[in-house]
């Protein structure tokens, strides 16, 4: 399988007899290990193919992984516990998101109001691109 590269992202896969057409940024053969199922978190970046933190997912796979964390009963407490306006911000987002950026103030707060670390969030963000 190759991978067809467009601003640093992998924008399409294709067969190994793919003949380039010039649009593209690179044309790759896929690693061994490389994973079609988890495609949005490869980066191209320096040369070289990479799973990286997303920079969002959808508001199911989020609530999803804080769920798989045990943190989704966690969320309106956490929120609640945010000064104003800050809380209402809040609670705007979590209700009406359809996505949730990995550096969004919302997702900061939430994060720190959790106790979690940033490391944590990456995991979260990455587990949930997998959902």
């Amino acid at each position: 399988m190759k991978l067809i590269i467009q601003n640093d992202r992998i924008a399409a896969t294709a067969t190994d007899e793919y003949q380039t057409n010039g649009t593209e940024q690179a044309v790759l053969y896929a690693p061994a290990d490389f994973d079609v199922a988890r495609l949005s978190e490869y980066t191209y970046v320096g040369g070289s193919l990479s799973v990286g933190v997303p920079a969002y997912v959808t508001m199911r796979q989020a609530r999803l992984a804080l769920l798989g964390a045990g943190k989704l009963a966690s969320v309106t407490a956490a929120i609640n516990t945010l000064p104003s306006p800050q809380k209402e911000a809040a609670q705007i987002e979590w209700e009406y998101s359809q996505t949730v950026e990995r550096n969004r103030g919302f997702v900061l707060l939430l994060g720190a109001a959790l106790g979690l670390t940033d490391a944590q969030l990456d995991g979260l963000f990455v587990q949930a691109a997998t959902l």
